[in-house]
């Protein structure tokens, strides 16, 4: 059983525009397996076998990729430092994270943020809450490419938590300062001349950890 199953869950729309860096942008990456269950754990998973397939277009695998596949470990490093870029922010940087973001984004992906006004927004969402944030740590689940491999599909869980933020703001989204919460991610992203960049994101509400039991 999924420890999410444990963690309390909650949506929290307040945070969105910090959260949820974006609307799902169309993409020719092919659904794999969604009712596939996720498997938890590093880029190798289990008795070392990788994560990582190459997928037909009806979402079937066709071979396992190594974790040093060159577009395995190009795709996985975009997302990676996507991840920090997001997740590591406060008050007095979060305009130079906002850049370095937006450098992984596709150009169809990035103007949908900016027509819905994303950075600035996260601008001032930080400063005017004082909110800080910091990445824990990220697993990953089956991730697939397409076999052109010209688009791909990861999927990985980020820990972070809030180091500062205003009480105030923090108490109405029901959220505290050194809790750790969980996002998981579905990054859909293409391969633009010999660099990948992210086309889309799609994210689930957060999750913290489950209340300790009250012993007697």
């Amino acid at each position: 059983m999924r420890a999410h199953r444990l963690a309390t869950r909650f949506a929290l729309p307040s945070l969105a525009v910090l959260l949820f860096s974006g609307c799902d942008s169309a993409t020719t990456v092919p659904d794999p397996a969604s009712s596939t269950a996720r498997q938890a754990g590093p880029p190798t998973g289990p008795e070392n076998r990788s994560l990582w397939t190459l997928i037909d277009a009806d979402g079937e695998t066709i071979e396992t990729l190594a974790d040093d596949d060159p577009d395995v470990t190009a795709i996985r490093r975009t997302v990676v430092l996507h991840s920090g870029a997001v997740d590591d922010r406060n008050s007095a940087s979060v305009t130079e994270s906002l850049k370095s973001e937006f450098s992984f984004y596709g150009v169809e992906f990035r103007k949908a943020l900016e027509a819905r006004s994303y950075a600035t927004k996260a601008i001032a969402l930080f400063r005017d809450n004082a909110l800080a944030t910091r990445q824990q740590k990220v697993a990953w689940y089956r991730s697939t490419v397409f076999r052109n491999r010209r688009t791909a599909k990861a999927e990985m869980d980020t820990v972070f938590e809030f180091t500062a933020g205003d009480p105030a703001y923090l108490k109405k989204g029901g959220l505290a300062v050194g809790t750790p919460y969980t996002e998981h991610r579905t990054i859909s992203l293409a391969k633009q001349g010999s660099t990948w960049v992210i086309t889309g994101i799609r994210r689930t509400p957060l999750e913290r950890p489950a209340p300790k039991p009250v012993t007697q």
